[in-house]
């Protein structure tokens, strides 16, 4: 496989049939099988989409011309099980090669999962300079929403309509939190190759900050507080646990404590404390609120000091 036009390589790219390798440098390497087969190229990475790798390939076109393209690889974002980002590289008939990003990520301050690349040049001196290594940063922002979808679990969807997301593994700092606090937090482990090659195992914590809200349907969301002044929300149902009614109430003067459900209706394993305040004069939703309230404390046998 010798490629003499960049427009052959991008229009063929989906369907090699060789292999990739993803170095701890980020440098990307495709290699064709079998000991007859040309040695294949390499590639550097640029941009993060939502079902994709875009890549700059270059390709010697003839013996003066060197051509350098975009291309895209087309696949999915996903976590491993050391919370690392990798990359599924679609192959087709349903198989995948996977590249793993040895880095660390980071939340930004717009609650967006950023991955910085760091790559090494050799620049050539002349005279009395010699040569020396360039070392140059770039960032991947993958742009997605939070969820809580499932029990003790956060994710984020990456685009919309795409099958790339990150399932952090780990657990809510607390399994129950304040809402007038206005925070979420939620712990990891993640497992990360340093810049001199060292494994490092540490515990991050994704702290998501903004308000509470709770909806004229009684429905609870998180509205984030980005920097850029978005304020997307994570959704979630509420419900009052007789159980808990008979164990010890949960209701105190000026606060109540709710159990979460994700939207599908399915317990999250957290609960969440409101108080008064939370309604901020919004008085229909507050009487609709206690009202509910009322009926489930009828039943348990319990007064609502509300």
């Amino acid at each position: 496989m010798k490629y003499r036009k960049l427009s052959d390589l991008q229009r063929d790219i989906e369907t090699l049939e060789g292999d990739w390798e993803l170095s701890p440098g980020h440098e990307l390497t495709y290699k064709e099988r079998g000991p007859e087969k040309e040695a294949g190229f390499t590639a550097s990475l640029v941009d993060s989409e939502p079902d994709a790798l875009v890549i700059s390939v270059t390709v010697q076109e003839d013996a003066t011309h060197t051509v350098t393209g975009l291309a895209k690889l087309s696949g999915k974002w996903e976590l491993d099980e050391k919370n690392r980002i990798t990359f599924s590289l679609k192959r087709g008939l349903g198989r995948y090669d996977k590249l793993t990003f040895q880095g660390a990520w980071e939340i930004d301050e717009n609650f967006r999962v950023t991955y910085s690349l760091e790559t090494q040049s050799i620049l050539e001196g002349t005279g009395k300079k010699r040569r020396r290594v360039q070392k140059t940063t770039q960032e991947l922002v993958f742009e997605g929403r939070w969820d809580v979808s499932e029990k003790n679990c956060l994710t984020y969807q990456i685009g919309v309509d795409s099958e790339s997301t990150f399932r952090f593994r780990g657990t809510f700092e607390t399994q129950s939190m304040l809402a007038k606090e206005g925070e979420i937090r939620y712990q990891v482990g993640v497992e990360f190759t340093t810049s001199f090659g060292e494994t490092q195992r540490v515990t991050k914590t994704i702290s998501l900050f903004g308000k509470w809200k709770l909806s004229d349907e009684l429905e609870l969301s998180f509205e984030l507080e980005c920097a850029d002044g978005r304020r997307p929300a994570i959704s979630m149902g509420i419900e009052l646990d007789l159980e808990r009614f008979q164990e010890r109430c949960p209701l105190l003067p000026d606060r109540v404590a709710v159990n979460l459900k994700s939207r599908e209706g399915d317990p999250l394993g957290v609960e969440v404390v409101l108080t008064k305040d939370l309604f901020e004069g919004n008085v229909q939703t507050f009487v609709r609120f206690r009202d509910s309230m009322k009926e489930i404390a009828i039943e348990a046998g319990i007064k609502i000091p509300w």
